[in-house]
């Protein structure tokens, strides 16, 4: 968990996709009728701090200080970093760089309840324990974050290339930070309709998964993440993504045959990061915090 969740929790939802790849995308996925909700962040790192020793500190000394939290509706059911190796921030290369340009890692905190996160946490752990950790690894002012539902794309398959919880690399996935133009409908339509053309560009055997995860209304967790003065980022979609030597270079060829102006997308504050996922914990697959299944992991995704 990241620097300012300190009184609210906000969120989202896990779900997975079916077989082949159409262009549709399924309704929440529900665990006993219950919507369950996610919060996902991407963060610059601090000054003071390399590409590497920021996620050192964020999986192996914030991760276990996450992991000794008190297991209430606060505590997420599975907590994932995806350590960016490559990213790239809009498109139009006459103009300087936004002052958000540079990610180190997408967080993912999957809520274990339809009401986790919406409430303040049932003790103090998070005010003073993993709230302020976040200033030792968090460019604050630059934090992109969202309280979304999580929906898979038809026709991407459930299953991943690698066990993400075993001493292997962890999965290959991209994460595209949508913005919109101002005309759009609603996040939803907007999300659902990049989704499926960005998967409809992305070869059958580049692309196995993808999800999108659009907005929950009403939600705002920038004064809790921090980035009060970012872009509003109106979907993400997250792409998995097979270990191939282009697979970078043709999800990138996709983003740019976009059609920008039929999806409202406003492509110059938009950003993709590409990244090696590093499982903390999963509680549904029985995956526990331990720190040399995950430096282990950690370096096997460096090579």
């Amino acid at each position: 968990m990241l620097a300012n969740e300190l009184t609210i929790m906000l969120p989202c939802i896990l779900i997975f996709a079916t077989f082949g790849l159409a262009s549709a995308i399924e309704p929440p996925q529900q665990r006993d009728t219950e919507l369950l909700p996610k919060q996902i962040v991407v963060v610059r790192r601090r000054s003071g701090l390399t590409h590497q020793e920021y996620v050192n500190y964020h999986a192996i000394v914030h991760g276990l200080k996450s992991w000794n939290g008190p297991r209430d509706n606060s505590f997420p059911a599975a907590y994932i970093q995806d350590h960016t190796f490559d990213s790239a921030f809009g498109v139009n290369n006459s103009v300087p760089n936004q002052v958000y340009v540079g990610r180190d890692d997408v967080t993912e905190l999957y809520g274990n309840s339809s009401t986790s996160f919406t409430s303040p946490p049932a003790t103090n752990y998070t005010a003073q324990v993993t709230g302020p950790d976040g200033y030792n690894f968090n460019d604050l002012a630059t934090a992109f974050s969202m309280l979304a539902y999580e929906k898979p794309v038809l026709g991407t398959v459930e299953r991943s290339e690698t066990a993400s919880g075993s001493n292997g690399p962890g999965p290959v996935v991209a994460f595209f930070w949508a913005v919109a133009k101002p005309q759009i409908v609603s996040n939803d339509t907007f999300g659902t309709e990049l989704a499926n053309q960005i998967v409809k560009l992305i070869p059958k055997n580049t692309l196995y998964r993808a999800t999108v995860h659009v907005p929950v209304p009403g939600y705002d967790t920038r004064p809790y993440f921090g980035g009060d003065n970012m872009p509003t980022t109106n979907a993400v979609v997250k792409l998995w993504l097979r270990r191939k030597s282009d697979a970078v270079e043709l999800v990138r060829s996709a983003q740019l045959q976009l059609d920008s102006d039929a999806l409202s997308l406003d492509q110059d504050r938009s950003f993709v990061v590409f990244c090696n996922e590093v499982v903390l914990w999963d509680l549904n697959k029985r995956i526990e915090f331990n720190k040399e299944r995950i430096q282990s992991q950690m370096k096997r995704n460096s090579h």
